[in-house]
């Protein structure tokens, strides 16, 4: 088997009006220069471990998630869609909450999905997997087929893993960190 690449070591930044810290690495680019190389690589390894078999989109959560699934897009051929805090008034908007965000910026909302169609959701990092699970949820309920998420990170959580196994998400990660970590976001 291929051992994953390399990544850099997430740390945690505060951040104002937000309940939690996040973690930061330089692979998304809002905490430093983001290095497209190792970006790449991380993406090419992470596009041999998933099965695209009938995938046909590439989902990024705002906002932490829109660099890498713009990168893994590019590296499988997929089309990319971004879901948006702001919501379109149009018909077949696709919406779901991230619980841990502050109220005003907490509903996420996918347009350009149809049923039939088959993603896969592209995140930075998995910290407890509630994101992950809302979101899948609703795609799900509006008739989108998804199975597996693919992180830069993911928290080397048994309880996390086993959420995500119970709504039939395969999580595929570069890299984890230790559960801890979760502890240190949620400190004020």
């Amino acid at each position: 088997m291929e051992s994953p690449p390399q990544l850099p070591v997430l740390s945690i930044v505060p951040v104002a009006g937000r309940a939690r810290g996040q973690l930061a690495g330089r692979l998304d680019g809002r905490y430093g220069p983001l290095d497209p190389g190792e970006l790449r690589r991380a993406m090419a390894w992470l596009a041999r471990q998933v099965d695209l078999e009938g995938v046909g989109h590439v989902l990024g959560i705002p906002e932490g998630g829109f660099v890498p699934a713009h990168a893994f897009a590019l590296e499988t051929g997929l089309r990319v869609v971004l879901a948006s805090i702001w919501q379109p008034d149009v018909p077949g908007v696709v919406s779901f909450v991230e619980e841990h965000e502050p109220p005003a910026i907490a509903g996420k909302h996918i347009l350009g999905l149809a049923a039939g169609d088959h993603v896969i959701v592209v995140e930075d990092e998995v910290t407890t997997g509630a994101t992950v699970v809302s979101c899948v949820r609703a795609l799900r309920a509006a008739g989108i087929r998804c199975e597996q998420v693919a992180a830069l990170y993911a928290a080397d959580d048994p309880a996390m893993h086993a959420r995500l196994a119970a709504e039939g998400i395969r999580l595929h990660a570069v890299a984890t960190y230790p559960t801890d970590a979760r502890e240190l976001l949620y400190r004020r």
